[in-house]
């Protein structure tokens, strides 16, 4: 029965997902204390996902000084320029997180953790 393997490896992976979940609430503001163009890549690629593939640029420095980071999606344009009546989307805010050893980036809007492989970070403190 070919199921119940993949019932065993579906619960095994859900299981050891469940014990590093943590609360937005339990992190602590970070940034970045490794940054490279690996760490760059890393987040660029994830915040390129979490907008459903659009091409996304960060800064070489993005969330070394601040533990913020806002992502405005540039208007449309045709034949470069702005069409008239497209829909321009809030710029939605990210905040670097640190629980532990770890390092998450966590969305606002959908109230996600989104846990981060490359990246090492450095507890700040917030005035």
């Amino acid at each position: 029965m070919v199921l119940k393997p993949i019932l065993v490896i579906t619960s095994v992976v859900l299981l050891a997902s469940a014990c590093k979940t943590i609360e937005p609430a339990q992190a602590k503001p970070a940034v970045i204390s490794n940054s490279s163009p690996e760490t760059t890549a890393e987040l660029t690629q994830l915040v390129s996902t979490i907008y459903g593939g659009r091409s996304i640029t960060l800064a070489p420095d993005v969330l070394t000084e601040t533990n913020i980071l806002s992502i405005q999606i540039a208007p449309h344009k045709k034949d470069g320029l702005p069409v008239m009546g497209a829909i321009q989307e809030m710029p939605r805010q990210f905040q670097l997180l640190k629980h532990e050893d770890d390092c998450y980036l966590y969305d606002s809007q959908n109230d996600t953790l989104y846990p981060l492989e490359t990246i090492r970070c450095s507890q700040i403190k917030i005035p």
